[in-house]
Parts: C-alpha cells; structure tokens; sequence
C-alpha cells in the first residue's frame, strides 16, 4: 500500500491517505517517528500494526473524549469517527470496545430521554426523535410503547379546565391538543370520557 497523500487534520493531527482508498489519523510525532510521507510504500502487516496498535487506542481516547460530555447513540458516535477520518475497520472496533465497557448502550440511552422528555411530549413522539437519531427498531420495541395513563389524566384535566367555551368545545381543543402531541387518539377519548364521569 502506498501513501497517496498527507492532509494536515485538527489538534496536531495528520490524516494520511493510502493507494487503495483508506485513510486514517496520526498525531505528527507519530508520522515522522514512522518516516510516512508520500510516496513510501507499506506492508499490510504494517498498515494492520498501525491500525491497531496507534489508530485504535487514539481513537479509544476520542471515544471517551466525546463521552466525557454527553451521551450519544452508537450511530452519532460512528458518524463522529468517520467524519474523523476513521476507517471503517477501526471504527467498528472503537463501537465494539464501547459496547462492551457499557460506555455505549442505546437502550440506556433511549429510556433516559424518554424519562427526561415525556413531560412534553408522548412516548410516541420520542421514539420518532430517536428513530431520527439513529436507535434500531429493535432497541424502541423495548421501550414502553403505551404512555401511563395515570400520567397523563392530570395534564388533560389541567389542559381541559384552561379552555373556555362550552363542554364540547374544550373537549374538542383537549382531543386535537394531545393528538397532535403523538397520544393514540383512542387514550385521549377514554381519559376525556373519564373526565366528563368525574
């Protein structure tokens, strides 16, 4: 494999550019204790050396780098390799590492920002916004699919006695209100109901 190109990246970094389309980080020292520079040719026993032996750990210390500051689904993690210049190979590796030291866990993550956000939106609407963020489906069929009705009977009530006009037509804001917030419509039916038993 020989080097095609030598980039110079961020924080003291070089990302080097093989023949064959791989790319990777290295610090500076790294590059010149290794004598890479255009042109030089290297084994794939080398380049593998390289990889696992310089590229992974930098990229292990990337990871909990990132991690340190907030969580992140895996696949927010992979883009932040790739658009570091990662390969693939390394960053399948980084992600493995994560998994199994539990510093990465998309469950985890899923239920703490349900937990955190269901106060404003349904459960239905945050698992679409994890969807978007990259959480398998596999993962959200885990979570609790139903909102806890006992939860939700106290905003509708509150969302009810602020509307004004006749019974029908807070009821009809209260309905179309909780619907467009992502609550089956069936649920807010029965907990309107409930409140006109009251």
């Amino acid at each position: 494999m020989k080097v095609d190109r030598i980039e110079d990246g961020k924080a003291g970094r070089v990302i080097v550019h093989l023949s064959e389309g791989l790319s990777f980080p290295l610090g500076k020292k790294e590059c010149r204790n290794l004598e890479i520079e255009k042109g030089k040719e290297f084994s794939r026993e080398q380049i593998s050396w390289i990889l696992e032996e310089l590229v992974f750990p930098r990229g292990r210390n990337y990871l909990i780098y990132l991690l340190a500051s907030k969580d992140y689904t895996i696949k927010e993690i992979e883009g932040k390799l790739r658009k570091a210049q990662y390969p693939d190979v390394v960053i399948e590796q980084i992600v493995s590492y994560g998994v199994e030291k539990h510093y990465l866990d998309d469950l985890r993550y899923a239920e703490d920002y349900v937990r955190t956000h269901k106060d404003g939106k349904s459960v239905r609407q945050l698992i679409y916004k994890l969807q978007e963020k990259g959480i398998p489906s596999s993962v959200l069929n885990e979570l609790e699919e139903e909102d806890d009705r006992e939860d939700l009977l106290p905003k509708v009530r509150r969302y009810y006695e602020k509307k004004t006009g006749s019974a029908y037509e807070r009821r009809g804001k209260t309905y179309q209100y909780f619907v467009r917030k992502g609550y089956s419509s069936g649920l807010i039916q029965d907990l309107l109901r409930e409140l006109d038993e009251e």
